[in-house]
């Protein structure tokens, strides 16, 4: 039972490229954002050009697209980090429980902490969510890290996404586990 399931050669040339196409969205926001409040980018003339912004702001025609444009160089990163996530995600199951390392976080969960696997059924074009007991995030010691963890996972989840090779084995596998789990509590209980 010890298998690991990685992302498909697939799902890796699909986030490659989503990785590529995020870098180049958030590079135009930062040259759109320089050119839409007149700044410099050159690293000699940007700082006068911020205190002339803070000095005169801008008017609410050029305002307006710079906040967009600002989310989208705060949000982008963001964004690649899951991908980049999901791309060196590896799930294994144990006979204990489900271990998920990526990124250098690694989490074990117990099968019994496993509270409900969604979709029911699980579609093949949906994101499988697992959820928990407790919130796995709170294991994780660095701050950053565990922030990013809640971000893409959500609190008390874990997320199996598409592209993982031999999903339908992998949520088959954690299925019986939670069914054995459950049957020898009920067992245990009565």
């Amino acid at each position: 039972m010890s298998r690991a399931y990685r992302l498909s050669p697939a799902g890796r040339r699909d986030n490659l490229v989503l990785i590529a196409v995020a870098m180049m969205l958030w590079l135009f926001a930062i040259w759109s954002l320089a050119n839409t409040l007149q700044v410099r980018l050159h690293p000699a003339g940007i700082w006068a050009d911020v205190q002339r912004l803070f000095a005169q702001p801008p008017a609410i025609e050029q305002a307006v697209p710079a906040l967009i444009l600002l989310v989208v160089i705060v949000a982008t990163p963001l964004v690649i980090w899951n991908v980049i996530a999901e791309w060196d995600a590896t799930f294994v199951p144990t006979t204990d429980g489900l271990c998920y390392t990526t990124m250098g976080i690694r989490l074990c969960c117990q099968w019994n902490d496993i509270v409900n696997i969604q979709p029911t059924p699980v579609s093949a074009e949906e994101d499988v969510v697992l959820w928990l007991r407790y919130d796995p995030a709170s294991t994780i010691t660095h701050p950053l890290r565990r922030w990013l963890h809640r971000q893409y996972h959500g609190p008390n989840r874990l997320v199996i996404g598409v592209g993982i090779e031999r999903r339908a084995e992998l949520v088959a596998l954690i299925e019986q586990a939670l069914a054995a789990t459950r049957s020898s509590f009920a067992t245990t209980a009565a």
